[in-house]
């Protein structure tokens, strides 16, 4: 199975609908859950600076200046998050775990942005980002309090990056998934199509083979078998009938034809036209029998112990040279471009195949039209059998429906006897062979291709 018919199935489209969809979705789900989750962390932050500079304000207006640098100490033994700084009235460092007041950026209600340039504040830390807010105490003094807030700067892009990642992941893996499970989809809609495409061919005997299918998928084949059944026995039911009017009636009908080949020696001149036309009839109507019970017999397979191996080419100018008279004296110019090809098959049948194609080709195509009669050999072991005429054709909606028993079209009723079975009998003859046979425009005419064995 090739990629390209894989990857434009309708399976996989759904299924890397489904993926990009359910990634998009889990990509925003979990960025909103992390703007929540940052917001309230940025909340808490922020809570903790204030009640930072509270307490800073109350040491301060308890202890002064000696109690700020004693609480700053103390929390740096305990190892604490904050950064600290107090400064006179004119921005002057007085103690503090940062080196000078730095600048920064207000970001509204007093809270303050400090960034590349905290690093140079701090020592050792080579980047720092800082949120921080400041107070006015008596005396003119300013005390800071900051926190950093590289951590969620940093979480923010772990995050960002992990979603992009998974989703990256999800997407490959979904397509992984996707394409194996529409390979298996279509792998298993494409045997129940070869088993349609055999049944349409004409074998209504075959069913869709069950196998591992679950689910819908198998009830869809068990309806379609049972379907198949019920039209089987359908079409068996009147095929039984026809053949059994037609076996039945073809003795009563012989007796019938010989009597009036009795009364026609005896009869009198006046009456021996009618007679005659009599006979004449009984044949046709026993002709139309035996082609009913032929037809029979090939759709049964009765006929395929008869098999063997012989030159098609030479069979199909014998049937040419057969109706090369009758073409002479229509004036019909008939031509042959026939090569040996060997094959495996009913000589009979596929003689009966040919005169019922050659016949239609000369009884419908008018006097001074064109007959192409042609046999080219198939790769591997298979042969093309063409007749096309310059005739009025066929119309491309009835091309189905000549196959069928009885059809005639209605150009040709009045114009041309017949019973409507040569076509059937040809299908059957094809359909046994397991060949293929296609009604195609000849512009103008008809073009009858039919292929025996090989690749078609």
């Amino acid at each position: 199975m090739k990629i390209f018919q894989v990857l434009t199935s309708i399976a996989f489209r759904y299924m890397f609908t489904y993926v990009v969809g359910l990634s998009i979705a889990v990509f925003i789900s979990m960025a909103v859950l992390y703007g929540v989750f940052a917001y309230n962390y940025f909340e808490d932050l922020q809570e903790s600076i204030v009640e930072e500079l509270e307490t800073l304000t109350i040491v301060y207006e308890g202890q002064g200046v000696a109690g700020i640098e004693e609480y700053i100490q103390d929390q740096q033994r305990q190892q604490s998050s904050f950064f600290y700084l107090l400064a006179d009235a004119d921005y002057t460092k007085v103690t503090g775990t940062l080196k000078a007041w730095p600048e920064y950026r207000e970001f509204g209600d007093g809270w303050l942005s400090i960034g590349r340039q905290a690093a140079g504040l701090v020592g050792g830390v080579p980047t720092l980002e800082l949120v921080a807010r400041s107070e006015l105490l008596s005396n003119g003094y300013h005390v800071m309090a900051a926190l950093r807030y590289n951590d969620i700067l940093e979480s923010n892009q772990l995050v960002v990056s992990t979603l992009l990642r998974t989703m990256i992941a999800t997407l490959i893996l979904g397509l992984v998934g996707g394409y194996f499970s529409a390979r298996f989809t279509l792998q298993r809609i494409e045997d129940i199509n070869a088993g349609i495409s055999n049944i349409v061919k004409g074998d209504l005997g075959q069913r869709i083979p069950l196998g591992d299918s679950e689910g819908n998928v198998r009830q869809l084949i068990v309806n379609f078998n049972s379907m198949l059944d019920q039209t089987q026995s359908l079409m068996h039911g009147v095929r039984t009938v026809s053949d059994n009017i037609a076996h039945d009636l073809r003795t009563p009908l012989t007796r019938m034809r010989n009597h009036l080949s009795l009364l026609q020696q005896e009869a009198d001149s006046d009456d021996m036209p009618r007679v005659q036309l009599l006979v004449e009839e009984c044949d046709e109507i026993l002709a139309t029998f035996n082609a009913l019970l032929r037809i029979a017999q090939l759709e049964a397979g009765n006929r395929i112990t008869s098999f063997a191996h012989f030159d098609v080419g030479a069979l199909v100018a014998d049937v040419v040279d057969l109706y090369e008279p009758l073409a002479q004296d229509k004036e019909l110019q008939l031509t042959q471009e026939i090569v040996a090809v060997e094959l495996d098959g009913d000589r009979d049948l596929l003689f009966q195949m040919m005169v019922n194609l050659i016949d239609n080709a000369v009884k419908y195509t008018p006097a001074g039209g064109t007959i192409l009669i042609s046999v080219k050999a198939l790769r591997p072991g298979g042969v093309l059998l063409t007749v096309a005429d310059s005739g009025p054709g066929i119309p491309s909606a009835d091309r189905e429906n000549v196959f069928r028993r009885f059809f005639r079209l209605e150009s040709s009723r009045g114009e041309h006897p017949g019973s409507g079975l040569g076509l059937s009998l040809v299908r059957a003859v094809v359909t046994m062979h397991h060949g293929r046979i296609q009604l195609k425009d000849n512009g103008p005419g008809l073009r009858v291709e039919v292929s025996l064995g090989g690749e078609y």
